[in-house]
C-alpha cells in the first residue's frame, strides 16, 4: 500500500469512519479510491485536497515527509512495557497532528525573519519565547550545554517530556559522550556564525525506552537588552 494510502487507512481509524463513509463525506468516489488504494495507483490531487478538507487535516499529513516520532521499547521489556510505549507514541502522534491541524508551532522561515530583523536582539520575542530553548555560551572546555531558559512549547520539551531546565540537563546529560559532544561542537561552530541549520537524526535511550526522529534544528548567537550573549535553538520535525 502506498504512503498516501496508509495515511487515508490511518485517518478512517482515528475518525472511526469505514472508507466508505470517508469518501461520502468529502464527496469521492469509494469504489474508485478503493481500486486506487488496494491496487497501490496515483490519486489525483483533487481526492486528497477533498479528504483533507472534510476530514480537517492539512494537505502535508499525506506527505511521505511527514514527521515519525515515538518510543521505542525494548524487545526484552515486558508485553504491557511495550503496550505502553506503543501507546505513548501513538498519543505523540496525534498530538502532532492536531498541532498541524491548527496552524501551530513556529517554522525556520519564522525564526530567521525575527533574527535578521532584529539582529539577534531579543525584543518583541513573545512570539517565539515558549518554542525555542536558550542556552548560556557555550566554551571550547564546556562538558554540558547549560540551558538558561527551556521553552515550554519547545521540541525539546515535548519530545522528552521536560519539566524544566534541570530537568533537561539530567535528562542529555544520560546520552552518550557521542550525542552530547555533537550538540557541544554544534553550538560552539553557530557561535561563529549568524545562524547555524541542520538535519539531525536522533536515536537515544531515556530511561528505559529509546526516542528517536528527525528534526531540522536552527541555532544562533542572540543577546539579551543588556547586552548578555546566549545560543537560541528551534527545532521542528521533519
Amino acid at each position: 500500500m502506498s504512503v498516501i494510502g496508509d495515511r487515508i487507512k490511518d485517518l478512517c481509524t482515528r475518525n472511526r469512519m469505514t472508507l466508505s463513509e470517508v469518501c461520502a463525506k468529502a464527496g469521492v468516489t469509494y469504489k474508485t479510491l478503493h481500486a486506487q488504494i488496494k491496487n497501490d495507483r496515483a490519486i489525483p490531487f483533487e481526492t486528497i485536497d477533498r479528504l483533507a478538507r472534510s476530514l480537517d487535516v492539512p494537505m502535508d499529513y499525506f506527505s511521505a515527509y511527514r514527521a515519525t516520532i515515538g518510543i521505542q521499547a525494548s524487545p526484552a521489556h515486558s508485553i504491557l512495557h511495550q503496550r505502553a510505549a506503543a501507546a505513548y507514541t501513538e498519543a505523540l502522534r496525534s498530538e502532532q497532528i492536531e498541532l498541524m491541524r491548527q496552524g501551530y508551532g513556529i517554522g525556520t522561515d519564522e525564526v530567521l525573519n525575527w533574527l535578521s530583523l532584529h539582529g539577534g536582539v531579543l525584543t518583541n520575542f513573545d512570539a517565539l519565547r515558549e518554542k525555542v530553548d536558550l542556552f548560556e555560551k557555550t566554551k571550547p572546555e564546556d562538558k554540558m550545554l547549560a540551558p538558561h531558559r527551556i521553552g515550554r512549547e519547545s521540541l525539546a520539551t515535548r519530545f522528552f517530556k521536560l519539566e524544566n531546565e534541570d530537568h533537561y540537563t539530567r535528562t542529555v546529560g544520560s546520552f552518550s559522550r557521542d550525542v552530547i559532544e555533537d550538540v557541544m561542537l554544534a553550538h560552539l561552530e553557530a557561535s561563529r556564525v549568524k545562524y547555524a541549520i541542520a538535519d539531525v537524526d536522533i536515536d537515544v535511550k531515556v530511561g528505559q525506552d529509546n526516542v528517536f526522529g528527525s528534526y531540522r534544528r536552527i541555532i544562533a548567537p542572540v543577546k539579551d537588552l543588556d547586552g548578555k550573549e546566549y545560543m537560541l535553538v528551534h527545532a521542528k520535525l521533519i
